[in-house]
């Protein structure tokens, strides 16, 4: 018997040898090692999908500083289809294990209309490379609402919270130390020099500064800020932190957004205060909770309102007032293609293919690319989560209303979640949310042993 299991055991090593040889040389050295690096973390990622959750969260921060200092090679590729390969790795986990079940039944119905209704708009592209490359921008960050909650129980919940915090205190820092070298940066990660003067990442700039603003590690200072006011909410709605230890985990985060001098983070940063206030207020007085909420709405709206009408342009800053006339433009295009223009042909991630559209608001984005239908689907699913998010229990699960909060001034008024690492961090933020509602839900429907923990406990 031992001869036999020798034999064999011989036998698959030799196959195995063999493999390896065959694949050096029909692929060579480079890419079976790439092969086999691959395999290996797809039968780690099955076995244990939650190390995808932990990997994303630790790989999402530097996508923008990798591709920069990188540019050129296979690196940037390679780094971004990592994001991709490990989400959607976690989602099949999810649908061969019968977990998608641990979702709730709207979120998952939402999403799979959204992503499935922006692959018919498909058909308006010019070619599959376009409409997946439009896809995979634009709509595969929402599966992360569907393969976070049905990966991830609660008691995990808090362990990836913290290291979140400490991934937005190391950007943040990379934020500040990479602002205090001024020009100098630029030229380290090779935004300059450029060879084209059309090329000069005029974005980076304050209209008279010749200091760059503050973006670092992402690839703009819009994105970075937005990232950081809704780290902002994860910082004070984590349990077990005590108040001076919150507010130390919020310099860095508030010193980036300042020095990122963009107008739609320190709203966002202004709105999530306000949410954050009005539901530490809730308990002791409603008004004053729904005169915060008040004021964050109007924050959000108000600002809008001047971006899309232009009352801040003119004879202001000429950024507002292009701003402005992007979004006019943007919605009277909408009213012409109701059916939207086609799949990955509209944003700044499209300037790379011909006839691309441009427009300053990821709403106005979704509803140009795949329709007006598309779009409302999109406002339908964040009214859902966040309407359930402010009726909930836990501050574990307030935190998918005060991340979206933070977002929706930028939302409303810049393309940036088209940026991966921006529109990856939110919707793992509303994820991980949607865990605690669920273990609120199961704590009210089911008796829970006199002595023992609840759930609902737990999760605040």
């Amino acid at each position: 018997m031992r001869g036999h299991r020798t034999l064999g055991f011989a036998v698959g090593v030799t196959a195995a040898a063999a493999l390896f040889v065959f694949m050096v040389v029909l692929l060579g050295p480079v890419n079976t090692l790439l092969a086999l690096l691959f395999l290996i973390a797809a039968i780690v990622l099955l076995r244990f999908p939650i190390i995808g959750i932990y990997a994303l969260v630790v790989l999402l921060p530097f996508n923008g500083l990798i591709s920069q200092v990188t540019d050129g090679t296979a690196i940037p590729g390679l780094y971004g289809a990592a994001k991709d390969f490990l989400l959607l790795g976690i989602l099949l986990v999810a649908l061969i294990s019968g977990r998608v079940r641990r979702v709730p039944a709207t979120v998952v119905a939402i999403v799979v209309l959204i992503v499935t209704l922006a692959l018919v708009s498909g058909i308006f592209t010019p070619t599959i490379l376009q409409a997946s490359y439009g896809w995979r921008n634009d709509y595969e960050p929402l599966l992360l609402l569907i393969a976070v909650p049905a990966i991830v129980d609660l008691t995990s919940v808090r362990r990836i919270l913290g290291l979140v915090i400490v991934m937005a205190q190391v950007s943040a820092a990379i934020a500040v130390a990479s602002w205090s070298r001024g020009l100098e940066w630029l030229f380290d990660i090779g935004r300059l020099p450029v060879a084209n003067q059309d090329d000069f990442p005029t974005s980076l700039f304050s209209s008279g500064s010749l200091r760059p603003r503050a973006f670092s590690p992402y690839v703009a200072p819009n994105e970075m800020a937005v990232v950081m006011a809704a780290l902002l909410a994860v910082v004070w709605l984590i349990p077990r932190l005590r108040g001076w230890q919150r507010v130390l985990l919020s310099v860095l985060p508030v010193a980036a957004i300042v020095l990122s001098e963009s107008r739609s983070g320190i709203l966002g940063a202004i709105v999530v205060a306000c949410v954050l206030a009005a539901r530490a207020l809730h308990k002791r007085s409603a008004v004053l909770a729904g005169a915060f909420l008040l004021m964050a709405v109007v924050g959000v709206v108000f600002g809008a309102v001047l971006y899309i009408i232009n009352k801040l342009g003119d004879g202001g800053d000429p950024s507002i007032g292009g701003h402005s006339l992007s979004l006019e433009a943007g919605i009277s295009t909408l009213v012409q293609n109701p059916f939207g223009l086609g799949l990955g042909r509209v944003g700044p991630r499209a300037a790379q293919f011909d006839d691309s559209y441009h427009v300053e608001s990821f709403w106005l984005l979704i509803g140009l690319e795949s329709g007006i239908v598309v779009m409302v689907l999109y406002v339908a699913l964040m009214a859902y989560l966040v309407t359930k998010a402010v009726r909930s229990v836990s501050d574990l699960s307030f935190m998918a209303a005060a991340v979206l909060s933070a977002s929706l001034v930028s939302q409303l008024v810049l393309p940036a979640f088209q940026e991966g690492a921006v529109s990856f961090t939110v919707w793992l933020l509303v994820g991980l949310a949607l865990v605690s509602m669920r273990a609120e839900s199961e704590g009210k429907a089911k008796a829970v042993p006199e002595g023992a923990p609840s759930l609902v406990r737990l999760a605040r």
